[in-house]
């Protein structure tokens, strides 16, 4: 392998990733605000659209821990299938997963979600830090400024070469046997800048960095895979943060598809850079906040004041000197006014108007997808506009899903074939609550890792609220339970009437309910069946209320404000406006 030359290619790709990190931070920038710290946004942020578009979608895509699920291609492999999952999930869940998933989406809408799966190393587990235990697969995001790939290729398939740097205390790396050569491995001070000069992301969170003894001294690393060679080689970065001088090189021992993870939401043909959701939205979010501050420049600026004429100089202190509702006298009225200056133009709020309505659009519907009000006057139609807007959504949850299959699938590789491991888990009894204890470790694993099939429960990592399992227990039990329920009854199956009052108690969030039924003995039942049931007639009354929503209420302001003749709305738009939302 010809490192001189690699280390040129890496050069040359960092620099072509360089409009990529610098439209990066500029996003970032405009999403944290001027009121984040003193390197935030230069100009106020007052509509912050895309604060409400990362945290709807963020939460939308990765809201809980994906919950994976392992299925054997034989029948006769179902019990290690069953252990590996336990197994799996029981890492995931020390690894807290889900935050590092959740960073790498956020990652993905401002460019791409990068996650490294590897596992730690026994002569390793210092310098990777006091979370990473040794021998304990681990997943870490890699940030757009610390990482490179080869940007000549089409697709990431083709690349020849990617991998990230990293920190790590220089007195760890020269006490390490791992390196070559590691006593003249320089350390380098943390810098806000790339080796082009470029700022990074971390920047926009310090402003300076502590210069004192208890700050370690720290080296970078830069760790490239190589996939037509199989291999990882590390090079120690010179005093520009690039690549020097070869430190490492060992095989590849890990899943085929390497140790890092890509989510993309849209791709580009010919280009292995994806297209960002918020590259789309970036200026529509930017026009919006230059219109807010003019509009709000020209709030400012309107007064009121009042004219009068000479011969009216006497009425006009008396009105001076008045109260609020107080009776003074005035002898001509008529040469006393109120005049306007300045204000917010009209035209200008009805145009912030529909570059937030457009905003909304090309976002997907966002006022929907974040329960930020209804969108139409009735609930079926709201339910209708909601799904629709889910079917955007679901093209980028299904590639979240895949993105997190695939990490969640490296972790398990490594678990399958790390034989030193042993973890101890429980596994339950089928049809009953015991649960039996027992240690996976290498006497559990007389298979071929790609004898199961591995997949991420597709709703496991949705967001549910209380409200919304109360709803789906309500329709459940009157669309499918109640209906059959007579049948299942002449099977011997019943319904635990405790149970659903317990649950339903729970997700309405009021601990009351389950106190409100009592028990009721034999003798009482048959007394209360023999009594007749009397009689109830049962009116209902439907009353129409108009209501107003968000969109209804911006379209007929706008309209109101950019017609010149009149009021350029009907009088039920124009009384639209006053009402409650809902």
């Amino acid at each position: 392998m010809d490192y001189q030359q690699l280390r040129k290619a890496i050069q040359h790709s960092r620099k072509r990733l360089q409009p990529y990190r610098e439209k990066r931070v500029r996003s970032i920038r405009e999403f944290v605000g001027r009121n984040y710290s003193d390197t935030g946004s230069r100009d106020r942020v007052p509509v912050n659209m895309l604060e409400l578009f990362i945290s709807t979608y963020s939460r939308q895509l990765v809201a809980n821990r994906p919950n994976v699920m392992i299925r054997p291609r034989v029948r006769r492999l179902a019990p290690q299938a069953d252990e590996l999952q336990l197994a799996t999930n029981h890492v995931l869940g020390e690894m807290d997963i889900e935050t590092t998933l959740r960073l790498a989406v956020i990652d993905a809408l401002f460019s791409m979600g990068i996650v490294k799966v590897g596992v730690t190393e026994p002569k390793q587990e210092p310098m990777r830090g006091f979370l990473h235990e040794a021998g304990q697969p681990f997943a870490e995001c890699v940030g757009l400024d610390d990482w490179v790939h080869d940007m000549s290729a089409r697709s990431m398939e083709e690349c020849g070469y990617m991998g990230h740097r990293y920190r790590v205390p220089t007195h760890m790396l020269r006490e390490s046997d791992l390196f070559t050569d590691a006593a003249s491995i320089p350390s380098l001070a943390r810098t806000h800048y790339n080796e082009s000069g470029d700022t990074k992301a971390s920047a926009i969170g310090q402003s300076d960095f502590y210069q004192g003894n208890f700050d370690a001294e720290y080296s970078e690393l830069w760790e490239i895979w190589v996939p037509d060679k199989g291999k990882i080689v590390t090079f120690a970065a010179g005093e520009t943060g690039m690549p020097e001088r070869r430190v490492r090189e060992v095989d590849w021992d890990g899943p085929a598809a390497g140790p890092y993870h890509f989510l993309r939401f849209t791709d580009v043909p010919g280009n292995t850079m994806p297209l960002p959701p918020v590259a789309t939205l970036i200026d529509m979010h930017d026009l919006a906040n230059r219109v807010f501050r003019k509009l709000g420049r020209q709030a400012e600026r309107q007064k009121d004041i009042v004219g009068y004429r000479g011969s009216a100089e006497q009425d006009a202190k008396n009105v001076q000197g008045s109260a609020d509702g107080e009776v003074v006298r005035m002898d001509d009225p008529q040469s006393i006014n109120t005049f306007k200056f300045g204000g917010i133009d009209q035209q200008n709020l009805a145009f912030l108007l529909q570059v937030k309505n457009l905003f909304n659009y090309y976002g997907g519907n966002i006022d929907t997808l974040g329960g930020l009000g209804p969108q139409s006057s009735t609930v079926g139609q709201d339910r209708l506009i909601s799904e629709s807007a889910s079917r955007r959504l679901a093209d980028m949850q299904e590639s979240a899903r895949g993105f997190a299959g695939g990490v969640c699938s490296a972790v398990s590789h490594f678990i399958f074939h790390d034989d030193t491991n042993i973890i101890e888990l429980e596994k339950q009894v089928p049809n009953t609550d015991i649960k039996v204890p027992f240690v996976y470790d290498s006497s559990r694993k007389d298979a071929d890792f790609y004898d199961f099939n591995f997949q991420v429960e597709p709703h496991s990592m949705s967001s549910q609220t209380p409200g919304e399992k109360m709803q789906a227990l309500r329709e459940l039990v009157n669309t499918f339970i109640a209906p059959l329920l007579p049948a299942m009854q002449q099977q011997g199956i019943s319904i635990d009437g405790r149970e659903i009052i317990r649950l339903a108690s729970e997700l309405s969030q009021l601990p009351e309910l389950k106190d409100i039924f009592v028990g009721i003995d034999p003798q009482q039942q048959q007394q209360a069946g023999m009594e007749q049931p009397m009689n109830k007639q049962t009116e209902i009354v439907r009353t129409n209320r108009p209501g107003a929503t968000t969109r209804g209420q911006d379209d007929a302001m706008a309209r109101m404000m950019a017609s010149d003749r009149g009021p350029g709305v009907q009088p039920s738009e124009a009384a639209s406006i006053e009402r409650p939302v809902g």
